[in-house]
Parts: structure tokens; C-alpha cells; sequence
């Protein structure tokens, strides 16, 4: 097995893991060259199936799959108009959908639906130790007695940062004691809107920003909940991860999200308006036997569907159908 990815200035975790990786250009005209590398690779190794992530990707594994004969499974993560899944969709070749909400997208943009697997994305923080919550706390200076709520992902808009902060003054009503975290990246064109939203007068003191961070799962055990007031997610791999640690998830009722948080088993769906949020965030505040049971809930959802094992067992299914053709 080889991996092909874009140059890095320090090594990465796959090859501090012992993973072979090469390394090579992704942009402009070097795709070219690239695409000629993994076909190069594919012989030298006798591969048996090439794998690509994401659209550009997708191209490179399109062009070696024609050069060696050997099928391309590619992997769709995000909604995309491009064409280049329609033209991969012969032969043996797969798509790979991260959920039935982008199959279906697939489908409907002319792609037969024989040539599509479905395979979530899978977790491995079931199998992480459990934290204390005082030390989240203590690191951030927040106070014992504030109620964590968390959002793990990008900070931007479409992930509904600026929605949670809208409906904020509504929960603080319920819960006075009500505090978020935001775990991610500042995405650099929402930057000048955070830092607005969280100078208003009824926000300061209320909100953390983490930044990435390596030790998510222990942020997600001080919390009382996460949400999700997304524009669009095709899949939602914080929900799951939440669920992991017994989180329950309120979550926007969009993409893919409704495959994983069931409404009133596993979290609350709600329409994206900020009364919908505010008001599913103090029902979750307010109910602690129903947090808990969600919560208890949604852990056992993962434990059935979504592990890491669960996913890996289901794409070398995907690789044998694309070897012998099924």
C-alpha cells in the first residue's frame, strides 16, 4: 500500500504510524506528473485497486485507473456538481458515498445507482478513557458551574456559529449558567464576525475558542451536549463522535444528519432558525434523565454502526466488489 498526498513541511501521522507515503504536487500543471506517479506506483506495488479522496484526487486515480487497468474506488465526501464521478462510473470502478443523503445526490445527478456503495465514516472515541470535566474547565478558566455546550468543527457560517450565538441570550434565560465552546479553526473570512459576535455585552465571558486541538474526545466529556445547526453536512463526523462520549446532538435537519441524530433517541433535529436551536437547548438543559438517555442512546448507535472496525470491514467489501467486478 502506498498514499500519495500533497507536500508537507513536517511529517504527518501516517508516517510517524510506519505507512509508506509519497509526496507530490496537487495543483496546476503538475497534476499531470502526479497522475503518472500513482500509475507508476500501482505497477511497481501490483496493486489491486486505487483509492482516491475528494474531487482532485479523484482525477489523478481517473487517470491512472485508464493507464494500469486497475479500478478506481473514490471516495465522496462533499456535494459537488463535478463531472469527473460521472465519467469514473464504468467499468468496475466505485463511488464511495459517506452517507445515503450523497448517494442519493449522486444518483440524482445521472450516476447509476449500481456503480454507488454507502459507507459511513466510523470513530474510534468509544475506546477512549473517560476525562473529568474539572480539568476542561480549569484549563480555559471557566467556572465550575457553567453548562458546557459544545461545537466541534470549522468556525464559520455554514457550520451555524453565528446562528448558536444569535440564539444564545434565549438559553441563557433557561440556563444562566450556560457557557459555549467553539473547538476548531477560525475560518480567516468568518474571523472579523467572530470577533464581533463575541464582543457584544451579553457574550462576553460566554464563549471559548479552543482552536484545533488533539484531544477532542476530552472536551466532549465536559460538555452537556453538542450542536450541529449546520447549512449542509453530508455526513457529520463531530455527531458521531459526540454520541461516542454520550453527547447528545441537537442538530439541523439537513444532509446526512438525520441518518445519524434520531429525533428524541439520539439528540433533536430542528429546522435552522435560532428559536428552533434555542429552544432544543433548553429543552436538553432543563431534562437531565433525557440528556442522559440520549446521550446512553446515542452511544449504543455508534457502537452498532459507526466504528472505525465497522468502516473498515465495509469498504474491503467495496474493494472486492471492484476487483472481481460484482
Amino acid at each position: 500500500m502506498s498514499l500519495v498526498g500533497p507536500p508537507r513541511s513536517e511529517p504527518c501521522v501516517l508516517e510517524m504510524q510506519g505507512i509508506p507515503l509519497v509526496q507530490t504536487s496537487m495543483k496546476g500543471f503538475g497534476w499531470v506528473r502526479s497522475a503518472l506517479l500513482v500509475a507508476r506506483l500501482a505497477r511497481q506495488r501490483k496493486a489491486d485497486v486505487i483509492h482516491s479522496h475528494l474531487t482532485r484526487a479523484t482525477y489523478f486515480g481517473y487517470v491512472a485507473s485508464l493507464l494500469t487497468g486497475k479500478p478506481l474506488v473514490a471516495s465522496v465526501h462533499v456535494a459537488t456538481h463535478d463531472p469527473i464521478y460521472k465519467r469514473a462510473a464504468r467499468h468496475h470502478n466505485r463511488l464511495v458515498a459517506v452517507s445515503n443523503y450523497v448517494r442519493g445526490m449522486l444518483h440524482g445527478r445521472g450516476i447509476p445507482d449500481r456503480f454507488i456503495d454507502t459507507v459511513y465514516n466510523g470513530t474510534d472515541f468509544i475506546e477512549l478513557d473517560w476525562s473529568c470535566p474539572r480539568g476542561v474547565h480549569e484549563e480555559f478558566g471557566i467556572p465550575e458551574d457553567r453548562q458546557l455546550i459544545g461545537m466541534v468543527g470549522r468556525v464559520c457560517e455554514d457550520k451555524g456559529h453565528g446562528l448558536m450565538i444569535q440564539a444564545f441570550p434565549e438559553m441563557l434565560k433557561a440556563e444562566p449558567n450556560a457557557h459555549l465552546v467553539f473547538v476548531g479553526r477560525v475560518e480567516p473570512s468568518f474571523q472579523g464576525d467572530i470577533d464581533a459576535l463575541v464582543a457584544q455585552p451579553e457574550m462576553r465571558d460566554r464563549v471559548t475558542l479552543t482552536g484545533n486541538r488533539s484531544d477532542v474526545s476530552r472536551l466532549l466529556d465536559a460538555f452537556r451536549f453538542t450542536a450541529m445547526p449546520s447549512s449542509i453536512e453530508t455526513f457529520g463526523l463531530a455527531a458521531i463522535e459526540a454520541m461516542a462520549r454520550k453527547r447528545p446532538v441537537v442538530a439541523a435537519r439537513v444532509g446526512g444528519l438525520p441518518e445519524i441524530v434520531r429525533h428524541q433517541q439520539t439528540g433533536l433535529l430542528i429546522d435552522r432558525s435560532a428559536g428552533e436551536l434555542a429552544e432544543a437547548a433548553n429543552y436538553l438543559l432543563r431534562n437531565e434523565e433525557e440528556r442522559e438517555y440520549m446521550g446512553e442512546m446515542g452511544r449504543r448507535m455508534v457502537e452498532e454502526k459507526f466504528t472505525v472496525h465497522q468502516m473498515v470491514e465495509r469498504l474491503e467489501a467495496v474493494y472486492s466488489r471492484a476487483i472481481g467486478g460484482v
